[in-house]
């Protein structure tokens, strides 16, 4: 009989090893979590990922996505755009103070839940499309066709 997986930071970590993802788990504040540099088309990107346990049996899933490029010259237009996609898409969208554009997925789940690999996959892949999306529409790059 196969171990089920559970909503572990060390499931999500295996999973994306499995996948030859390069990862560091680093841990702020008492708080562990998996930092990923990730290549896009037009740029690079920081990809945090964490699990948390709160209250009430729940357990807190984040995946953040950060641009390394920085918009502080073009704030105003940059807010109208994430402010816009906040309400017509999933995910929320921020510019910080330096600049960088940040997509963020928060989602609660029952602790220690079963967490198969491809209902990972499925949530993992939909983050990262989103946050293509937007960078791409940062950068004026043109979408590339889905097969």
């Amino acid at each position: 009989m196969a171990d089920t997986a559970l909503l572990t930071l060390d499931t999500v970590a295996k999973y994306l090893k499995d996948k030859e993802v390069i990862l560091d788990i680093e841990e702020q504040n008492g708080q562990r979590f998996i930092r990923m540099g990730w290549k896009f088309e037009m740029g690079d990107a920081a990809v945090l990922v964490s699990v948390n346990d709160g209250p009430n049996n729940t357990s807190r899933l984040e995946i953040t996505c950060v641009t390394q490029k920085q918009y502080t010259g073009r704030k105003d237009e940059v807010m109208d755009l994430l402010n816009g996609r906040n309400r017509e898409r999933a995910f929320s969208r921020s510019i910080d103070g330096d600049g960088n554009v940040w997509l963020e997925y928060v989602g609660f789940y029952p602790t220690l839940m079963e967490f198969p690999q491809d209902t990972f996959d499925t949530l993992f892949g939909g983050v990262l499309m989103h946050f293509q999306d937007d960078y791409a529409t940062l950068e004026g790059v043109p979408p590339t066709p889905q097969a």
